[in-house]
């Protein structure tokens, strides 16, 4: 095994429960970060140290969350900054062995989930693949597998550990908490998590190694919905040429590329920011 990838989200984190407390304390996302991060990348290069590279995607809002020189290893790459391509998966591509999603949450409207959406809070209520409602976690795993990596390793709350169980999915998970409301989270001691990630850390790299994790594509031809929160948006988005709108608040697009159908969500939830508060 040579190259990891890590996409790095913040609302399943450990310890937190709201995006007001990381507005009013930046530093304390970076400490939960750099502490999942720790233990992560200690277990990565003790259980793989023929690794050549671990990429690092900060993943959250616009990717400047990860101070540079966190981790001081000339094996870990920072993908940092927005807008950029493929932006949870900037970089990615085949030459990788293993893709690990750590901070991830359930998909929007997802009961109890901690700070639930889909890519974009404020512009797209629901995402579907093929007919199936899909978070961040599926969207990023069919990217991934449309490259032939597999998702080996996630970390997030109950709630999107529930949702995984009704996939095919099946990477090694770390529950970091218990969502008890969209704020609100039962939470669990950092000396409580830390040997739980050491371990599933391992047991995903002696898994990828025997080829126990399954490339999950989404079938094609690949039929993507999405549900704004406002017809307003629905207008403004109506006007890529590739897309249909086959009702008030929907949009609805198909193609054989899945970079493709995650390149219309991402053009959608920049679109759609622009008129949250539009009147």
């Amino acid at each position: 095994m040579k190259k990891v990838f890590i996409s790095l989200d913040t609302e399943g984190l450990s310890g937190l429960t709201s995006w007001e407390e990381m507005a009013n304390d930046p530093s304390c996302a970076g400490k939960a970060y750099i502490r999942e991060l720790t233990w992560i990348l200690d277990e990565l290069f003790k259980s793989a140290p023929e690794l050549e590279e671990v990429t690092i995607c900060d993943s959250h809002s616009r990717g400047e969350n990860l101070p540079y020189g966190a981790f001081d290893d000339p094996r870990i790459t920072l993908v940092s900054g927005y807008p950029r391509q493929d932006y949870m998966l900037a970089t990615l591509d085949s030459t990788y062995d293993m893709l690990m999603l750590v901070g991830y949450h359930g998909m929007i409207g997802s009961k109890y989930a901690l700070m639930d959406h889909s890519y974009s809070a404020s512009g797209l209520y629901n995402v579907r693949i093929n007919g199936t409602a899909v978070g961040e976690v599926e969207l990023n795993s069919f990217y991934a597998a449309s490259l032939g990596v597999p998702l080996c390793f996630v970390a997030g709350d109950d709630i999107l550990e529930a949702e995984l169980a009704e996939t095919e999915l099946r990477p090694e998970f770390v529950r970091t908490k218990e969502g008890l409301g969209r704020f609100s989270a039962k939470l669990y001691s950092p000396s409580a998590l830390e040997g739980q990630f050491r371990e599933k850390v391992r047991k995903a790299v002696e898994r990828q190694r025997k080829g126990d994790f399954k490339v999950v594509k989404a079938g094609s031809p690949i039929s993507l919905e999405m549900d704004l929160v406002t017809t307003v948006m629905a207008d403004a988005v109506e006007m890529i040429p590739v897309v249909t709108r086959p009702s008030g608040r929907t949009i609805a697009y198909t193609s054989t590329s899945f970079r493709d159908v995650m390149h219309i969500i991402l053009v959608t939830a920049i679109i759609t920011g622009r008129y949250v508060n539009y009147r």
